[in-house]
């Protein structure tokens, strides 16, 4: 026999939605559109279709009125109104469906339960067998020999499956008789009252010995005492309650099978919903799926020499590594409107004609990540130009929150056909060079992907107003930051050596004055022993027990750190270790052939547009404690010196320019101790008359307020009460009142606009600004309020970048630009270039782009980098 399904639509939405909302964790798409519910139903919906059934149906309610409100007016009247973040969507449910293929039934004045009573009714009669999932027990009513209920209890991976044998064996009940059980112990949910005093243990009890309600209504004068008293009083409300958990089995409907025969989704409409509504990890699904079903629709050939190429293609080497400049490069794919090729690594480094047209930058040729196809290639002794078009980057400025992968890309876009890396490589210690068809398919299938997408990014970025953002900033930066990488930064290992001994050496030191103070040795790295020994041994306060033992994270030792000599011993020796194995031995094994480290910039990681550094990250070095700082020695100047410049204050200086505070710009241009001024107007002195503490107090504010900073974080980071914050932030904001009009303005933007803007239009998407949950919500309104001013400063420093490299090339310097730190620039310069390098850094940087207020830079030179501050 086919089966039909039959889904209780607002049932499992319902259900979907506070599976997530009751835990503040509220799905929303890129444009702040509630998706949770949606979401969850879907992952329901694709459960429930492994059963492969021949039919499937879904049934909502129509509204809140039916006949049952006219029976009984409190009718779920005591149900909770339904959350607006619920509400829209419904209307995307259907949607959905409709992508689906799945029909979905409603009709006025009756309950989506009504509809799956006729419809299974009428199932029956066509000789199916019919399944129902739903969250309610009224359906379990609805059971035969051939209905089977399907309550669900976790989504529909937890099912509590009903018969006849079942409600037999579970109540004694016959299917019919649910309505009498509901109807004499009521049901809460529904506000249906039933008899009061009937709960389920008596309701079972009447009807195994009256069968019915109304049989019990014959024979209700012979029960006794207060249970009779009650029955009697309440037997017409009973046998209205029982009308109301009926389920209608006769509604006037037809099922219609050739409708309701389930033949799979419909592909390009799932896939335009699934991207509209930034469910992606439902898109990768079904983008398998489809591959799966797909053949190759574009011809390929993998040569050993290419042949002739003289038009504008994109190219892809493939890169095994993540780093790139340790990678080995597999091969080459190479597409356009003709041609399509893979080539190995092999074959290429002896192929002239093809390393020729590489390196020939007449033709344009399109990438993705063309920094790392550059470098790797150089790496590997290929050299390529006229790179000039990158899918990375493009699709990063549309969109800063896409992971950097070509399949996530191509989703974006609408383009599902390419595969996961992991799906071809593995991954973790599974990762593996993959058969040369395999290779060959995936990379061409990318560059191929690339080809036909570059003109649509280039599209979408003029619409948004941000193709100069991606031509004129970020792609001259892109080779910018491969030229640094390349260099690199010299390192003096012997230097790092020299601190691994020291710190062995205090690390001993520090290890036997803790026994000591212990009395006895334990692991002082295992945060167990080490709880066991403060707060159970030693018996000191604060001590907050989790299920592996007492936590000691750094902010419970703050709190102790006074209490008992150990603690700031723990502290150091924490703080040591830390500094050799992840700093001074972690960096030797950093260190190329060439005596540098060639560390890797990701330009398209950060949702401000900032520039991180991995492998190693050079931007964490630590500066706050001494020993950290000693770290910065053993890197050193290649020629004959290090040059930093350094922005002062780039972030206050932009909020002054964004917010048009008036007597922040005159300070600047002025060019006073920004922290004193502030300090002078909020605690009514003169500058003269401001103390360090006052300072020191106002410039924690001026920092604090560009990232939100709230009066509990003020009074923990200055040591005030906390209504003494509270009145310090007053007084701020009293004094530069445009800079509490700037936030809340920018706060409304976002929230009408879903993103936040830098002054180059580099756009922040901020979707958590709608969130049901305070704590997320207050975060996405610091972000909307930090974002503009950290990203402007990321902008004005690539400028500044630019305009550098571009002075460094019309005068033909030997001296090279090597790092980039949050707001600083670092180059390794010649001796007899090193005053026309101050020069003309200091100028680029502070011209870089005009503001109402100057731009300021520190510079310096040195012989290594601890000695440039």
């Amino acid at each position: 026999m086919e089966e039909l399904v039959l889904i209780d639509g607002n049932s499992l939405l319902f259900k979907a939605y506070y599976a997530t909302a009751s835990m503040g964790n509220l799905m929303v798409n890129k444009d702040g559109i509630p998706t949770n519910a949606v979401f969850g139903f879907a992952n329901m919906l694709q459960k429930i279709l492994e059963r492969e059934s021949a039919y499937v149906v879904v049934a909502f309610d129509y509204g809140k009125k039916t006949f049952r409100n006219d029976l009984l007016d409190q009718y779920k009247a005591t149900r909770k109104e339904t959350p607006d973040e619920l509400k829209c969507q419904f209307a995307m449910v259907r949607e959905f469906l409709e992508a689906y293929q799945i029909p979905y039934y409603e009709m006025e004045g009756y309950e989506g339960d009504d509809l799956i009573g006729t419809l299974s009714k009428l199932g029956e009669e066509q000789g199916l067998t019919v399944s129902i999932f739903t969250g309610d027990k009224d359906a379990f009513q609805l059971v035969s020999n051939q209905t089977t209920v399907y309550r669900t209890v976790k989504g529909v991976t937890q099912l509590d499956v009903y018969t006849p044998a079942t409600l037999d064996e579970k109540y004694g009940l016959k299917p019919d008789q649910i309505r009498d059980f509901l109807g004499l112990m009521g049901d809460s949910a529904d506000n249906i009252p039933g008899i009061k005093g009937v709960g389920e243990k008596t309701a079972l009890k009447l009807l195994h010995e009256y069968g019915t309600i109304e049989n019990l209504k014959e024979h209700m004068n012979e029960i006794k005492g207060k249970m009779g008293e009650k029955i009697r009083e309440n037997i017409d409300l009973g046998l209205q309650s029982k009308k109301i958990a009926t389920i209608l089995r006769d509604i006037p409907m037809t099922l219609d099978l050739n409708q309701a025969r389930y033949n799979g989704y419909d592909f390009e409409k799932l896939k335009a919903f699934y991207t509209h509504y930034d469910m992606n990890s439902l898109l990768k699904k079904i983008s398998v799926e489809s591959r799966k079903e797909q053949k190759t629709d574009f011809q390929y050939e993998v040569v050993h020499t290419m042949p002739l190429i003289q038009e504008d293609s994109s190219i892809l080497g493939a890169i095994y590594d993540q780093n790139y400049h340790k990678s080995i490069v597999l091969g080459y794919a190479l597409y356009n409107a003709h041609q399509a090729y893979f080539i190995s690594y092999e074959d290429a480094l002896k192929d002239q004609q093809f390393l020729d047209y590489l390196k020939n930058p007449q033709y344009h040729k399109y990438s993705y990540n063309i920094k790392a196809q550059i470098l790797s290639a150089k790496w590997n002794g290929i050299e390529i130009q006229g790179m000039d078009f990158d899918l990375q980057l493009a699709s990063y400025i549309l969109n800063p929150s896409l992971k950097d992968e070509m399949k996530y890309i191509g989703d974006y876009y609408g383009y599902t056909s390419l595969q996961y890396e992991e799906e071809v490589f593995g991954k973790n210690t599974k990762k593996h060079i993959p058969e040369m068809d395999l290779l060959a398919k995936h990379t061409i299938s990318k560059a191929k992907a690339i080809y036909e997408l570059k003109d649509l990014a280039i599209e979408k970025l003029k619409q948004e107003d941000q193709y100069d953002l991606y031509q004129n900033l970020e792609l001259p930066v892109t080779y910018i930051l491969a030229d640094m990488e390349y260099v690199g930064a010299k390192v003096d290992v012997n230097v790092l050596k020299k601190l691994e001994q020291t710190f062995d050496a205090q690390i001993k030191e520090i290890e036997e004055d803790i026994y000591t103070l212990a009395d006895e040795k334990f692991n002082i790295a295992s945060p167990k022993q080490l709880g066991d020994i403060l707060f159970g041994k030693l018996g000191l306060p604060n001590g907050k027990k989790t299920k592996s033992g007492y936590s000691t994270s750094q902010d419970i030792l703050e709190k102790i750190e006074d209490l008992h000599p150990i603690v700031p011993l723990i502290q150091q020796y924490r703080m040591l270790t830390k500094l050799s194995s992840t700093y001074v031995k972690g960096l030797q094994e950093q260190v190329f052939a060439d005596g540098k480290i060639h560390t890797i910039f990701n330009q398209a990681l950060t949702q401000t547009g900032r520039l991180s550094s991995i492998d190693p990250n050079l931007q964490n070095i630590p500066v706050r404690q001494e020993e950290g700082k000693l770290i910065r020695q053993a890197f050193v100047a290649s020629h004959d010196y290090l040059v930093s410049f350094d922005y002062s204050q780039i972030e206050l200086r932009i909020l002054a320019h964004l917010a048009k505070v008036k007597s922040l710009i005159e300070a600047f241009h002025q060019n006073k101790d920004i922290h004193t001024h502030t300090a002078a107007l909020v605690f009514k002195v003169k500058d003269e008359d401001v103390t360090p503490q006052m300072r020191r107090q106002a410039k924690a504010v001026n920092f604090g307020i560009i990232y939100g900073m709230g009066e509990f974080r003020l009074s923990k980071q200055i040591g005030v009460t906390l209504s003494e914050a509270r009145e310090f932030i007053r007084r701020y904001f009293e004094e530069y009142p445009e800079i509490k009009q700037y936030m809340e303005r920018v706060v409304e933007d976002c929230k009408r606009d879903g993103y936040v803007s830098t002054v180059l239009n580099r756009k922040r998407y901020i979707p958590t600004i709608h969130d049901k949950n305070f704590m997320v919500r207050e975060q996405a309104k610091r972000f909307a309020m930090n974002s503009p001013i950290q990203g402007s400063g990321a902008d004005i420093l690539k400028l500044a970048m630019i305009q550098v490299d571009r002075l460094m090339k019309e005068k033909h310097m030997k001296s090279q630009m090597i790092l980039q730190v949050h707001d600083e620039l670092i180059f390794d310069v010649y001796k007899d270039e090193l005053e026309d390098m101050m020069t003309m850094i200091k100028t680029a940087m502070e011209n870089a782009f005009q503001m109402e207020v100057p731009l300021k830079v520190d510079g310096a030179y040195a012989s290594n980098w601890y000695d440039l501050k």
